[in-house]
């Protein structure tokens, strides 16, 4: 962009502007030829000359004129009109030593003729083929030549660049990730990352991500793309430490389940298949209310009951309906303060279910918790204090029942956890610390507290760093340098015993790296090479034996599955008989009250449900009878 903002550059070069969407005309491989006896190549008027002749004017009078400064003048003399005026096919005309020219003048092809302003296309003007765009000023030109015939073939109009995509909806699960956005007009496939790497690239304004763990947290990033360039990135968080509304798969006191939405927008209703030691059970509740589709999520309780929460009425009362195995229950709240919508989680609690959100406003940055206790619903505000960095914020639920919310806050190098034990709040914040890199840095529950873990130290020194805050304050402990892993297969797990894993796939991607840290030191153990299954439903989970690994295996005639677990005394991996893996919008991995693993998965028609249990070193398979599977995801 010129002075006065009169001249706008929009590309360069033959090849630049083609894909750019601008075009040459065809000049770039016709611009070794003189036309009218001009200068061939970079020659504003051989260029000038060459789109009158392909638009049918002949004006080889201007044959000797090769400056451009002595085209008016000749024009006039053989009855061209020149005035100020610009029209599509005319020649912009700027005198010696105007609007930016030199000595000799210059000459433009006029492309396009907008409100206020032009496009010409143009050789030799800074030495190359250029688009401006030009409005009234210093730059514009002097005059405008409008020889006869017709307006040589314009080249299309160039494509604009699309907007970047509006808000990302999420629907979190713990083996899958489903986004969601408005379509962008004009674009013709959406870029997604994940983590700061290239992911996927979809025609449709919606994404399944199924290579996800449960309890992680993903940046995902969307661009929307032309043939003019790609767009700017709408940003989300997704955590897969809850179920959204549809096929969830909970892992229950009474044994593994898929619970859904079920009914109609007249009757509705909820509905869970649990496989009990007994067989397989389902039951559907009352007729109730589904709640509003961004604030409704299935949960497990800590006595292991499956409930199903959501805001309803004017979006100010809480509601959970309750399947303890046996009976459904449910009880709604009165009106009272939900907190935003950002950050806001409902979560499972010592004294029962809660949502948790932030409160207050910006001078007054407060929290707070709605649970059900059994005496009925208790909501507590938290004292005055800060919100943190909206990346990176979350509400984590401690293995003792409490739960935290905990962010960055300073200058984004400090933690900062405040707790909520069921009756009051209280506040801890570490000095400045190590927070680690954005990417894979997540809020993990541990024996000692809550803690803040991620990628340390550089592509030459790769560590790992937890921030934990302990029952004495604050310790923070890096690893020896070590191996990050593939950045599409990492990630970090609460073990059994409180622990933190951080786990991925190493070497030549078929051995498996985990780096323990018990809140005291950090230990190592990679596998030999093995079969990492499938990068499809690929999960690494925690187990009462140690970490695993665990996918699909075999293929599409032996359809088999694979767990590759880190046990105390060693790597041990154990292959499913041969079954079926299911549909693969909604097959998932989970881990059991008693740390044995299940993957969960539709069946036959869609409407039966599989499930392959691993406890130990054997598989045992039950397939449901034909079901209500409930809805599929739902924005």
């Amino acid at each position: 962009m010129t002075a006065g903002a009169a001249s706008t550059k929009l590309c360069t070069g033959y090849a630049g502007c083609s894909a750019a969407g601008y075009g040459d005309g065809g000049y770039g491989a016709a611009s070794g030829t003189s036309y009218w006896g001009m200068v061939s190549g970079h020659n504003c008027t051989n260029y000038a000359a060459y789109r009158l002749i392909r638009g049918g004017v002949d004006a080889s009078y201007l044959r000797g004129n090769g400056m451009a400064y002595q085209w008016r003048d000749q024009a006039r003399r053989w009855g061209v009109a020149v005035n100020g005026t610009p029209a599509r096919g005319a020649i912009a005309w700027w005198a010696a030593n105007s609007g930016g020219s030199g000595q000799a003048g210059h000459v433009a092809y006029v492309e396009q003729v907008g409100d206020g302003s032009i496009l010409v296309s143009e050789d030799n003007y800074g030495g190359d083929f250029h688009w401006r765009r030009l409005t009234l000023g210093s730059y514009y030109p002097t005059a405008f030549l409008h020889f006869e015939g017709d307006p040589a073939p314009q080249p299309p109009s160039p494509t604009p660049a699309p907007a970047a995509p509006g808000e990302i909806k999420v629907l979190d699960h713990g083996s899958r990730v489903t986004l969601g956005w408005g379509a962008v007009p004009g674009a013709q496939d959406y870029l997604v990352y994940r983590n700061g790497v290239t992911w996927a690239t979809t025609a449709q304004p919606t994404y399944l991500d199924t290579r996800v763990s449960p309890g992680q947290a993903y940046h995902y990033a969307v661009r929307a793309r032309n043939s003019s360039g790609v767009s700017g990135a709408a940003l989300v968080r997704a955590r897969t430490a809850t179920e959204s509304a549809d096929r969830a798969h909970l892992s229950t006191a009474a044994g593994p389940a898929l619970c859904g939405r079920s009914g109609n927008a007249d009757w509705q209703s909820l509905v869970c298949s649990v496989w009990t030691s007994a067989g397989w059970v389902s039951s559907h509740s009352p007729r109730g209310d589904w709640a509003y589709p961004d604030d409704r999520t299935w949960l497990t309780g800590v006595d292991g009951s499956a409930s199903y929460c959501g805001l309803v009425g004017s979006g100010d009362q809480i509601r959970c309906d309750r399947f303890d195995g046996t009976a459904w229950t449910t009880a709604i709240s009165p009106r009272l303060d939900v907190g935003y919508p950002e950050n806001r989680a409902f979560l499972s609690t010592s004294t029962g279910l809660a949502l948790c959100g932030r409160s207050g406003n910006a001078d007054w940055q407060s929290l707070i918790c709605t649970t059900l206790t059994p005496s009925g619903w208790v909501s507590t505000n938290s004292p005055r204090g800060d919100w943190g960095y909206a990346d990176d914020r979350t509400w984590v639920t401690g293995r003792d029942g409490t739960v935290s919310y905990c962010g960055l806050v300073g200058t984004g190098d400090q933690v900062r956890c405040d707790r909520f034990d069921g009756v009051a709040w209280s506040t801890a914040i570490s000095a400045p610390v190590d927070v680690a890199y954005p990417e894979n840095r997540t809020f993990l529950p541990t024996a000692s507290g809550p803690a803040l873990c991620g990628r340390s130290g550089n592509a030459d020194w790769q560590s790992l760093t937890c921030t934990t805050l302990t029952p004495s304050g604050w310790v923070s402990t890096h690893s020896p340098a070590g191996d990050w892993a593939y950045p599409e297969d990492r990630a970090w797990l609460t073990d059994h015993d409180g622990s933190v894993s951080y786990c991925g796939l190493v070497g030549s991607g078929d051995q498996i790296r985990c780096d323990r840290f018990d809140g005291a030191a950090w230990s190592t153990a990679i596998s030999a090479p093995v079969d990492v299954a499938y990068p499809e439903n690929r999960a690494f989970l925690s187990t009462s034996t140690g970490p695993a690994l665990c996918g699909r295996s075999g293929n599409a005639d032996w359809q088999s599955l694979i767990c590759t677990t880190l046990t105390p005394s060693g790597w041990v991996s154990t292959n499913s008989p041969r079954g079926d893996w299911g549909y693969d919008t909604d097959r998932s991995w989970s881990r059991t009250p008693d740390s044995s693993i299940s993957y969960c998965r539709r069946v036959g028609a869609g409407d039966q449900i599989t499930c392959d249990r691993l406890v130990g070193s054997t598989w045992t398979t039950s397939t449901s009878d034909l079901v209500d599977v409930g809805y599929p995801d739902t924005f």
